[in-house]
C-alpha cells in the first residue's frame, strides 16, 4: 500500500485548478478498500465507489480533497455526516458502515445505494403523478423526522441528493447538516442556490423549516418536471413558484415553499396529510389504525 504521503500528492486538477485525488482501479482508498471508480467531488471532500471484499460488494467511501486535508471543516463535514447516520438505521437513509474520521486520512464507508439521483429521473421521465409525489414526500419526512429528532437539520435537500433504489427514495449527503437552533457564521451559504429557504440565505439560525422549504422545492420539481428557481437569483429574488393544479398535494407543497418559515406545515402534520393522499391512490404504508 502507498504511504499516506503518496496518496495525497497522486493527484489531478479539476476545472478550478483545484486538486482531486488520484486512484486507479484496486487502488487501496482510505479505510483500505479497493478503489473502482470516483462518484464524485464536492467543494471539500470527494466520493469513491469501493470494492469491499468482506461483503462482497460495493460501497462508498467519502474522505476530503487533498488540499482539504488538514482543514477542519473538511473534517466537520464528515462529523456531521457520522452525527446524522450513526446508528440511525432508517431505510430512507444510507447506512454509516465505518466512522474513521479519527484516523490520519479520515474517511467514512457507506452502503452503496444502486439507483438513480431524482434529478436525473425527473430528467430522463418527466413529472409524477401528484399521488407518486405524495408517497415520495412521505417517505422523505419519515427518515427526515429522525434526523431532526436527534437535533439536526439536513439544510441541503434537493432532488440531487435524493436517491431513488427500487422506486423508494434515501435521503444523502449530511455533510452540510447543521444543530437546530444554531446560529450560522457571517458571509457563508449553506445549502444549494435555488433550494436554500430564504431563512437559511438570510442567515437565521437552523431550524428543521427550513428543510421544509428545500424538500419542498424538490417536490414541486418532481411535479412539473422542471427547476423551480433560478440558481442564480437569490432567495429575497425569486419569483412566486410557478403555478400547479389546485389539489391537496399542490396545495400543501406550496405551503412548503412559504417564505415565512411560521407559515410552512411541519414534519408530522405534512407527513400525515401526504400519507392520506397516497393511501387513497393505493399506496398504504402503514396500517388502517395508525395516524401518527
Amino acid at each position: 500500500m502507498e504511504s499516506l504521503a503518496e496518496d495525497v500528492n497522486a493527484e489531478m486538477l479539476d476545472a478550478d485548478g483545484a486538486p482531486v485525488s488520484r486512484y486507479l482501479p484496486g487502488d487501496q482508498l482510505p479505510g483500505r478498500l479497493p478503489a473502482w471508480e470516483r462518484l464524485g467531488v464536492g467543494y471539500r471532500c470527494e466520493t469513491w465507489l469501493a470494492w469491499s471484499p468482506e461483503m462482497w460488494g460495493p460501497a462508498v467511501v467519502k474522505f476530503p480533497r487533498p488540499h482539504q486535508l488538514d482543514h477542519p471543516r473538511a473534517r466537520a463535514s464528515l462529523d456531521r455526516e457520522v452525527a446524522a447516520l450513526a446508528g440511525n438505521l432508517h431505510p430512507g437513509l444510507p447506512r454509516l458502515y465505518e466512522d474513521g474520521t479519527g484516523a490520519p486520512m479520515p474517511y467514512l464507508v457507506f452502503e452503496h445505494i444502486d439507483g438513480i439521483a431524482l434529478d436525473d429521473e425527473i430528467d430522463e421521465h418527466g413529472a409524477f403523478a401528484a399521488a407518486e409525489v405524495a408517497l415520495l414526500a412521505t417517505q422523505l419526512l419519515a427518515a427526515l423526522r429522525t434526523v431532526h429528532a436527534r437535533g439536526l437539520a439536513h439544510v441541503d435537500i434537493k432532488p440531487a441528493n435524493v436517491m431513488l433504489r427500487d422506486g423508494r427514495p434515501l435521503l444523502i449527503d449530511f455533510g452540510s447538516a447543521r444543530v437546530i437552533g444554531t446560529t450560522q457564521p457571517s458571509g457563508k451559504l449553506i445549502g444549494s442556490p435555488g433550494y436554500a429557504a430564504p431563512d437559511l440565505e438570510a442567515g437565521a439560525p437552523i431550524s428543521a423549516a427550513m428543510d421544509m422549504y428545500g424538500l419542498g422545492v424538490a417536490l414541486h420539481e418532481a411535479l412539473t418536471g422542471d427547476v423551480a428557481f433560478d440558481p442564480d437569483l437569490a432567495a429575497s429574488e425569486r419569483p412566486t413558484p410557478p403555478p400547479l393544479p389546485a389539489t391537496e398535494v399542490t396545495d400543501l407543497v406550496l405551503r412548503m415553499l412559504a417564505a415565512d418559515p411560521g407559515d410552512r406545515p411541519d414534519v408530522d402534520a405534512a407527513l400525515n396529510t401526504f400519507a392520506d393522499v397516497a393511501e387513497s391512490a393505493g399506496h398504504s404504508r402503514r396500517p388502517s389504525w395508525v395516524r401518527s
